[in-house]
């Protein structure tokens, strides 16, 4: 290797990449284990290696993004994800946001919040545990493909947060940089001394608060989805809605917030002029958000009444996957003409469809 990448600094990226293929690699353990001890009620030995796979987990995500925030308050430019989303002259706070400016970012929230709520559910869910955590540790799992970046077959799984420069200059030119620029090595240096730092539009109070408190609510929105499944796998028609309905109230009243977060900074920064100026993404984040408040009321409706049963299922059911499809809407280059904060393809189309049609 040439001497101009002596000065990378290579030891964070490599364990931020060991946690990503153990968070990948004990979420589908778990899911695997709670799937067993659902259909063998009796046999105890499947649940008890389901509960250590979440709490690896757990500690596989948090290790995650602990690698990913030392990069970052570290300006360790060499790293493509702290050179686009970042750079030393911002400030503290926006350094700090910088960690979900970005794509894989942002799923990191979304997986770390499922962890969290997933040791919650070990601990409350009770006979609903196995179930519930099946499905749980099932999308936890397709989360962590997101950030694995590892190519199977000539296509690659998910985009990496620990993927070097170098490494992604080639993957979008898709040949060696060194053969189309030959002062790549010269210019090396020179490149990640800084990086490009946080777009401006970003750079407002609200989105410092705002995608934690959003992707929460994306993340609570998978427990009443969860118990939704569980009830209709153990033909536990009566029971799940009872047991889901705070979860399903927390999830509603934290993606509302998160919404209007956005909207504040909406309004602020791009001048919307209303309800029906609002982009895309923004729409595509309020749709779940409505199925869910129908769902919460028809929930109420039949623990109070016991009518009204199928529509309950059906809008918790349907809460949950129009999140996905949002998520495919925002992040597969889809809306990247018509929205001004979705994100660009990065050759995850198909497995974003993937995830859709899994939770289908």
């Amino acid at each position: 290797m040439d001497t101009a990448f002596k000065g990378e600094h290579l030891l964070p990226g490599h364990p931020g990449q060991f946690f990503t293929i153990l968070a990948f690699g004990s979420a589908l353990f778990a899911a695997i284990s709670y799937y067993f001890a659902t259909t063998n009620p009796v046999d105890a030995s499947w649940k008890r290696p389901g509960r250590p796979g979440a709490y690896i987990n757990t500690i596989a995500v948090i290790g995650i993004g602990v690698c990913l925030y030392y990069i970052i308050l570290n300006h360790l430019f060499e790293y493509y994800y702290a050179r686009e989303h970042s750079s030393r002259a911002l400030p503290t706070h926006y350094i700090i946001s910088s960690f979900w400016d970005g794509q894989e970012g942002s799923f990191w929230l979304w997986t770390f919040w499922q962890a969290v709520l997933g040791n919650i559910l070990i601990w409350k869910a009770k006979s609903w545990e196995t179930p519930v955590m099946a499905v749980v540790s099932l999308s936890q799992a397709i989360l962590a493909t997101m950030l694995i970046g590892v190519d199977i077959f000539g296509s690659r799984v998910g985009t990496s947060p620990f993927i070097l420069l170098r490494e992604a200059i080639n993957l979008k030119e898709q040949v060696p940089i060194y053969a189309t620029n030959p002062e790549y090595y010269h210019n090396y240096l020179t490149y990640i001394k800084d990086g490009n730092g946080m777009n401006p539009l970003l750079q407002n109070y609200w989105m410092v608060i705002h995608p934690p408190t959003l992707f929460l609510g994306f993340a609570s929105m998978v427990v009443p989805f969860a118990y939704a499944i569980a009830g209709l796998w153990q033909k536990r028609y009566k029971d799940w809605v009872h047991a889901a309905i705070p979860y399903a109230l927390f999830a509603m009243m934290i993606l509302g917030t998160g919404i209007i977060m956005g909207a504040f900074w909406a309004y602020e920064s791009l001048s919307f002029g209303g309800f029906w100026a609002w982009d895309p993404v923004e729409n595509a984040s309020i749709i779940p958000w409505l199925i869910l408040v129908g769902a919460v009321h028809v929930m109420i409706v039949y623990k109070n009444t016991g009518h009204s049963y199928i529509t309950a299922a059906i809008l918790v059911l349907m809460s949950f996957v129009l999140v996905l499809y949002a998520s495919f809407l925002t992040r597969s280059g889809v809306l990247g003409e018509t929205s001004v904060h979705s994100f660009t393809d990065a050759g995850m189309f198909w497995h974003l469809v993937a995830d859709v049609v899994i939770f289908r």
